[in-house]
């Protein structure tokens, strides 16, 4: 709320309590139960007019779990009215009529226009979701964890009134007064827009006030943010005008890969690489275990005693490679968990490249 983070992950109940005008995307990861609750959520996009953009991703188990609440309601006059939201939700999220225009008639409006030319099926898919979807199908991606394929999307942009953007000199300005407004925010222990919405902010930028006189003038500087900003907000233009800029973001952090990767080189064992990195053994194994899967390192004989290597591997032929747990309760109890992920990330990899090489092979064997 203070601008200090670009993502915020929440609850329902915690998302419609952002009250912040300059939220730039809000993004469904399941099916709403309501278009009501849908509307609600996505008006958190766009409240200063500027251009935003509300996704929702969704897959079949969403509409089956609506489904599911909904037969679990004892009071039948209120399932009927949970199923009749389901249909209309589902309506909203498969049909090929403009989102903007359905949400107006739900809620009783008749709009003359036919066209919004801002949502997805009029013809203002973003370019990243273009690239990520045939028609309605979303391609395989993994969310939360899940591999989720086949999912409906439906988008929607809001839409807002034309304004000049900041570019150059202007735009460095604004990033120099949100960093002044960002840091009293802090002080006063408030949200940043509490101090200035973005579109004051951007209209200061635009006129530049020397004065005290001149900054009165602007639209949205009253009595009260005068006497309180005023005077900062001028001494912040001045410095500015001297020279003085944003301070640049910090240099990108290593990556836990990354810094993973340099440790191993180093011949550090799990041990002292969980020590360097203030983790746990297990997640450094498991971190390990997923670099070899995806071939990015190779597998150290060393890890696992050659033995014990052979037990786990001899399991590995019996019950699968596919979960953990089976292949635990297969082998002896003094074999750990992370010994055997390291087995089996060796053995997932081994097994993609098999594929791999037969796909290939049955291409090659296709005539031109």
């Amino acid at each position: 709320m203070s601008d200090e983070v670009r993502v915020l992950v929440g609850t329902i109940a915690f998302g419609l309590g952002i009250n912040k005008a300059t939220v730039r995307s809000v993004i469904h990861l399941a099916l709403p139960k309501s278009i009501e609750q849908y509307y609600q959520e996505a008006g958190r996009a766009g409240r200063d007019g500027e251009p935003a953009d509300c996704v929702l991703l969704w897959k079949k188990q969403d509409a089956g779990l609506l489904g599911y609440f909904a037969n679990q309601i004892i009071d039948s006059a209120e399932r009927d009215r949970a199923w009749q939201r389901y249909h209309i939700v589902r309506a909203f999220v498969e049909s090929n009529q403009c989102r903007h225009r359905q949400i107006c008639e739900h809620f009783g409006e008749r709009p003359k226009w036919e066209s919004c030319s801002a949502c997805d099926v009029c013809g203002e898919t973003p370019a990243w979701l273009a690239d990520a979807v045939l028609p309605m199908t979303l391609k395989r991606r993994s969310f939360g964890g899940v591999a989720a394929a086949k999912q409906s999307i439906s988008s929607t942009r809001a839409p807002s009134e034309d304004a000049p953007r900041l570019v150059g000199e202007d735009a460095e300005l604004r990033d120099y007064l949100r960093e002044w407004r960002r840091a009293t925010a802090k002080e006063q222990s408030v949200p940043a827009y509490v101090v200035m919405h973005d579109t004051l902010l951007e209209e200061i930028c635009r006129r530049k006030p020397k004065y005290f006189a001149e900054l009165r003038q602007i639209p949205g500087i009253g009595e009260r943010k005068a006497e309180s900003y005023g005077q900062l907000i001028l001494d912040v233009i001045e410095r500015f005008r001297a020279g003085a800029r944003a301070d640049q973001p910090a240099s990108k952090k290593i990556s836990p890969e990354d810094e993973t990767r340099r440790l191993l080189a180093e011949g550090k064992s799990f041990e002292e690489i969980a020590l360097a990195r203030k983790r746990q053994v297990s997640t450094v194994v498991n971190l390990v275990s997923t670099l070899v899967e995806r071939g990015e390192i190779d597998f150290q004989p060393a890890w696992v005693d050659k033995t014990r290597r052979s037990v786990i591997e001899a399991a590995c032929d019996r019950v699968g490679i596919d979960w953990l747990k089976p292949l635990k309760e297969a082998v002896p109890p003094e074999i750990t968990y992370e010994e055997i992920r390291l087995v089996v990330a060796i053995r997932r990899r081994q097994r993609d490249e098999k594929l791999k090489s037969a796909e290939q092979s049955n291409k090659d064997s296709i005539p031109a």
